[in-house]
């Protein structure tokens, strides 16, 4: 760009006449310092019948600190309290607060925008956050101490219920060393308007200012961004035109697949709806990958027995003690946000037999039944033995995890085959539970130790045969290869043979089994143990051997 050109501001002329493209994101504030340029921006909502009027001059409606409640005093001695400081029903989006110099100042977005849009403010990353139906997070409003960003469609969404339009102020001045004889320049003062946009635009000499700014320019002015033309919403709050994806529920005679929608209204149930139409009960097939995605964000999503749940968005039943696949009810998959549908969709296979007997026995038959997935039972069994524990010896012998590793539990759960990454993550999640969490202190206090005895699992050991139980050698020997994985996992494997690793690999027999089979196993054999110490909790034993290593 030419010097020329720079100081008649022939790179903004689009943006300040409205024919740059927004894109996803509007600046509705900044300052801006560059070499030989100094630029201000900022916004402010108006009727949108008050636009035309606005646009009949140059200068902002709005300038920045103002906006802010205040009052108008009558002669009279009345007093009219104004929510934004004047009655011209000029609003601000952004308030840029100042405190006379005493506190720096800070920018705020609209209440109202925040509250219509529920956002929920970052303040580790300066941005406000809204949530889509599915619970992901979408970043709406941009911040930082000299520009704020706003998210077009929800800025032009709230435009359009508040009947509004959002004028888009700025002023750039630009300078040069040079006089307009040296840049052969004539001076230029111009104004142009139309129905979305009003500025001018000067070029003259400015001697008085100083050297560097022989010659300077100006481009002042405003434009109109709208809000959106055909907003419904009862379609943007999710009351209406919902979309359903279609399943694979069989296959014809041909051995094709037979797709068909997840939409309640289309689909058959017990009390004669859309006869002739798949049932609403139709079970629908999955690999059990589909479940990653919820194991790897606890803090978001909970699989639990039976039931997955995104916070306090969405829930579905499914069946996840099938041996081999995930199931759940066509008519349940249509309750899903169309994005997690699409997600479902692309783990969906063709139905292979029923659905496992728990949920067929839950579902169908209203009859109780325990789970059978080797991580349920397992949790379920470790979670009572605590209870029972803690109620018997008045101390907890596994403690509780602590809030940072709350995922080890909820994510637990067996990994698909060969992915050794999720293996490994599921060792150390049990490695967590039955060995980290061991209490050494209480142990300790009541094993009779010897001098070089160190660690969790050695003091347990001890512990356990203090209280007579009969499998100690057995656990401590699972507890150590348990142990020995994990550590395998958490720095680099030693798969030199008789390395400690691999002698846990062997123990494991995961070799043969494959990890999704071998770690399935493993949680079994952990919670036999764990039953076994529950078993052991219903006799006078432990208190009987603990109360004669005590005298």
């Amino acid at each position: 760009m030419t010097e020329q050109s720079f100081l008649e501001f022939a790179d903004l002329i689009d943006y300040a006449t409205g024919q740059r493209s927004v894109g996803g994101w509007v600046t509705v504030y900044a300052q801006e310092k560059r070499d030989l340029e100094d630029g201000g921006y900022y916004s402010a909502l108006v009727p949108v019948g008050d636009v035309d009027a606005c646009l009949n001059n140059v200068s902002w409606d709005l300038d920045l600190g103002h906006g802010t409640p205040g009052f108008i005093f009558y002669p009279d001695d009345r007093k009219e309290y104004l929510r934004f400081g004047d009655d011209d029903g000029i609003e601000p989006l952004i308030v840029r607060r100042f405190f006379h110099g005493l506190k720096p100042p800070y920018n705020e977005v609209s209440e109202e925008f925040r509250h219509f849009h529920n956002l929920y403010e970052d303040r580790a990353r300066n941005v406000f956050l809204a949530f889509d139906d599915s619970g992901d997070e979408i970043e709406v409003v941009r911040m930082s101490d000299d520009k704020v960003e706003v998210k077009v469609k929800y800025l032009k969404e709230y435009l359009a219920v508040r009947e509004m339009s959002l004028l888009l102020f700025y002023v750039v001045d630009r300078w040069s060393e040079k006089t307009l004889a040296e840049l052969g320049m004539m001076q230029q003062d111009e104004r142009s308007r139309d129905t979305g946009y009003s500025y001018s635009r000067f070029v003259q000499e400015f001697p008085d200012l100083g050297p560097e700014r022989e010659t300077c320019g100006r481009l002042l002015g405003k434009k109109v961004m709208k809000g959106a033309a055909n907003y419904d919403p009862e379609h943007s709050w999710g009351r209406r035109d919902r979309k359903y994806e279609d399943f694979i529920i069989g296959v014809d005679e041909d051995g094709e697949e037979v797709h068909y929608t997840c939409d309640e209204e289309k689909l058959a149930n017990y009390f004669g709806k859309n006869p002739g139409a798949p049932q609403f009960l139709r079970p629908v097939f999955f690999r059990k990958e589909v479940l990653t995605k919820y194991y790897n964000e606890p803090g978001k999503f909970s699989v639990d027995d039976g039931y997955l749940t995104c916070a306090g968005y969405w829930g579905m039943p499914l069946d996840n003690n099938h041996q081999k696949y995930v199931t759940a009810f066509l008519g349940d998959l249509g309750k899903l946000p169309h994005k997690e549908q699409l997600y479902w969709k692309g783990y969906n296979v063709t139905p292979d037999g029923g659905m496992s007997d728990v949920a067929f026995r839950r579902s169908m038959l209203g009859e109780w039944a325990d789970a059978t997935d080797p991580a349920l039972v397992f949790k379920r069994t470790y979670e009572r033995f605590g209870k029972s524990w803690l109620s018997k010896h008045g101390w907890e012998l596994f403690k509780k995890l602590k809030p940072a590793d709350a995922h080890h539990w909820t994510a637990l759960h067996v990994p698909s085959d060969g992915n050794q990454k999720e293996f490994d993550e599921q060792i150390m999640s049990l490695t967590k539970l039955l060995v980290d969490r061991i209490n050494e202190a209480e142990v300790g206090k009541r094993a009779t130790l010897e001098p070089d005895d160190k660690g969790g699992i050695t003091k347990f050991g001890r512990y356990l045969d203090v209280v007579s139980f009969a499998d100690t050698e057995a656990l401590v020997k699972f507890l150590r290869n348990l142990q020995s994985l994990r550590s395998g996992a958490a720095h680099v494997k030693d798969m030199k043979r008789g390395s400690q690793y691999q002698k846990a690999v062997g123990f494991f027999d995961l070799d043969a089994k494959g990890l999704s089979r071998g770690f399935a196993d493993i949680l079994s054999e952990a919670t036999v143990f764990v039953g076994k110490l529950e078993e052991h909790v219903t006799t006078n034993r432990d208190d009987q051997q603990e109360e004669t290593n005590g005298d």
